[in-house]
C-alpha cells in the first residue's frame, strides 16, 4: 500500500512538472515561442547560423540559431567541452565568429561574470565596484553612492569597506555580480559563476541572483554544467550537443516563481534533461 501511495505521489509530481514545462523539439529553429509568456518583442540577443572553429581545427559550434528575449533568463547546458563558454564569448564579442551573425539589440553590449570573482585584492568591495563605474565614465562624485547602492542590491551594504580576502567565496561572487551590474548593460553573461562554491552557498546565491534578476530586468545568459542548477534558474534551458556544439534540446518553463533546488518540478525537469544529456554523451563516445 505504501509503495502504491508513493508511486501515485511521484506520478502527480511529474504531471505538475509537465504542466509547467514546455519541451521544444531539437529540430526547432531556435526562436522561442514567446507569445505564450506575453507580447512578442525584438530579441535582446540574436544568433543567426553561428559557427566557430579555431584555425584548421575541428568545428566547436555548428550552425547555432537562437533568439533571447529582453529580460529572459536562459541557461546553457551541456557536457564539458561542448562549446558553452565559447558561445558566451561570442555573444560578449570576446571572440569572432567563423561564420554567421551575433546581434545585440543595444549598443551597450553585455557584461560578463566568470567563475572566478577576479576582484582587485588591494581594493575594498566598494572600490572594486567603483572601478567598474569609473570605466563606465561615471563622475567621481557619484561613484561612492552608486557603488554602495549596488552592494545593497546584492545584500552586501555592510561589507563595502572589506577587502576580498576578508570575504567568503559567496560574498566575493556577490561583489563580482554588483560589479557586473555597475556596467549598466542590458545583457548579463554568466560563465559558471557558482561552480566552485559549496552546495548551501550556491543555493543561497541562486535565490540572490533570482531576486536581482527580477529587480533589475536584465537579460541573463547563464552557462552551467549542473543540470539541477539549470532547472532551478532558467526560464529556458538549452542543451548543447557534444562537439560540434549544436542545439540538441530546449525546455521552456512557464512558471518560475517559487522554485527551489529541491522542488519536485525542478527534480522532474532535471531528470528529463539528464536523460537527454546522457544520450548526447553516449553518442559522442561511440
Amino acid at each position: 500500500m505504501a509503495a502504491n501511495t508513493a508511486k501515485a505521489v511521484l506520478q502527480a509530481e511529474r504531471a505538475d512538472a509537465a504542466a509547467s514545462t514546455l519541451r521544444i523539439s531539437p529540430s526547432f529553429d531556435g526562436v522561442t515561442p514567446l507569445a505564450e509568456a506575453g507580447p512578442v518583442s525584438a530579441p535582446s540577443v540574436r544568433l543567426s547560423r553561428v559557427t566557430k572553429r579555431y584555425g584548421r581545427g575541428p568545428v566547436v559550434l555548428d550552425d547555432i540559431s537562437l533568439d533571447i528575449a529582453p529580460g529572459e533568463f536562459v541557461c546553457l547546458l551541456g557536457a564539458s567541452g561542448c562549446g558553452k563558454s565559447t558561445l558566451l564569448n561570442l555573444i560578449a564579442g570576446l571572440e569572432p565568429v567563423s561564420s554567421g551573425v551575433v546581434e545585440l539589440a543595444e549598443a551597450k553590449g553585455a557584461a560578463v561574470m566568470f567563475q572566478e570573482a577576479a576582484l582587485m585584492p588591494w581594493l575594498s568591495a566598494r572600490k572594486n565596484v567603483e572601478l567598474a563605474l569609473r570605466l563606465r565614465g561615471m563622475p567621481r562624485a557619484q561613484r561612492r553612492d552608486e557603488a554602495q547602492r549596488l552592494l545593497g542590491i546584492v545584500n552586501l551594504a555592510e561589507a563595502g569597506e572589506r577587502r576580498p580576502h576578508e570575504l567568503s567565496g559567496g560574498m566575493r561572487q556577490r561583489v563580482a555580480l554588483a560589479r557586473a551590474l555597475a556596467q549598466d548593460r542590458p545583457v548579463l553573461l554568466m560563465d559558471e559563476p557558482f561552480a566552485a562554491l559549496d552546495a548551501i552557498t550556491r543555493d543561497l546565491l541562486h535565490e540572490e541572483l533570482e531576486r536581482v534578476w527580477r529587480a533589475t530586468g536584465r537579460t541573463i545568459v547563464f552557462v552551467t554544467h549542473n543540470v539541477r542548477e539549470a532547472a532551478r534558474l532558467g526560464q529556458r534551458v538549452i542543451l548543447l550537443s557534444s562537439r560540434p556544439g549544436r542545439i540538441a534540446g530546449e525546455w521552456h518553463v512557464r512558471n518560475t516563481t517559487g522554485r527551489r533546488i529541491e522542488s519536485p518540478e525542478v527534480a522532474a525537469l532535471a531528470t528529463e534533461i539528464t536523460a537527454e544529456l546522457r544520450k548526447e554523451i553516449a553518442r559522442n563516445a561511440r
